[in-house]
């Protein structure tokens, strides 16, 4: 399999060096992708690659950013504490804090409820609410993905735990593994049998589960820390980037099947468009 490069650019920092790409997020309908960099969203058109806004509303670094399904809005949240709702055409309609960093968020993909997450809880909000309902968790939360059918949330936690939760913030069940579990993705196909969840481990492992917790399988070895894993064609093939500097393509079954990128430094996003 053969990649093609569309576009890039290289942002600066204020000071001339590099800036660290957090998150990356593409509107549903592949139109747009949104960029944490620094302190700033950054609106790209997807096409060709070129800016359409550099949104200033956080006040310290971005660390996350998602599209709500109907691609209407767009969420962002940071180390200033806050989570800010945007619209298509870059306003910031509406912020709620945290008492805590923002570490990763994610829209419902079948309603226009909203988690956000951060060291000490995670919080569940959407447009019929006047408040964010929040909750409690043990350990630092690094991820988070939506079931399908938007009915549970499953959390990757620093001390190792998946907490899988209802719609409505209740814990219904964990699995612990034995490092932190920096990133995790439902599979997005709606023809699996039942829900899988993949799971990469900072003990340079893949792991996959069902939604009762129960393993599928054996561990798959990695050989570096995956920081991002991302499902494509429908849930056919698996994106990982991590401590090793790539971006590798792997089977749904966690078979490795070849490198798509190299890079200068961790990779720390990888992104697909949904359709």
């Amino acid at each position: 399999m053969r990649t093609v490069i569309s576009w890039t650019d290289r942002i600066p920092d204020s000071d001339g060096g590099k800036v660290a790409v957090n998150d990356l997020a593409f509107r549903p309908d592949g139109t747009q992708l949104i960029a944490a960099v620094g302190n700033r969203v950054l609106v790209y058109d997807a096409a060709v690659g070129d800016l359409v806004h550099s949104l200033k509303g956080h006040k310290d670094n971005v660390y996350c950013v998602g599209y709500s399904r109907d691609g209407k809005r767009f969420a962002s949240g940071g180390a200033d504490k806050t989570v800010i709702i945007w619209t298509t055409k870059a306003e910031g309609i509406l912020k709620y804090q945290h008492s805590e960093s923002i570490q990763c968020l994610a829209y419902n993909p079948v309603t226009q409820q909203l988690a956000s997450a951060t060291s000490s809880d995670f919080g569940l909000w959407s447009p019929e609410q006047k408040s964010v309902s929040k909750h409690k968790v043990a350990s630092k939360v690094l991820c988070c993905s939506w079931t399908n059918d938007g009915h549970h949330v499953a959390l990757g936690q620093l001390n190792g735990t998946v907490s899988i939760r209802s719609k409505t913030g209740d814990e219904k069940l964990t699995i612990k593994r034995a490092s932190p579990v920096w990133t995790l993705s439902w599979n997005p196909s709606r023809e699996e049998p039942f829900d899988i969840l993949a799971v990469g481990c900072w003990d340079q492992t893949l792991s996959f589960y069902h939604l009762s917790g129960k393993p599928i399988g054996r561990d798959r070895t990695l050989g570096f820390d995956p920081c991002s894993l991302g499902y494509f064609s429908n849930g056919e093939y698996i994106c990982i980037g991590g401590s090793d500097r790539k971006v590798s393509l792997w089977t749904k079954e966690g078979v490795r099947l070849t490198t798509i990128a190299e890079m200068e430094d961790w990779v720390w996003t990888v992104e697909k468009i949904s359709w």
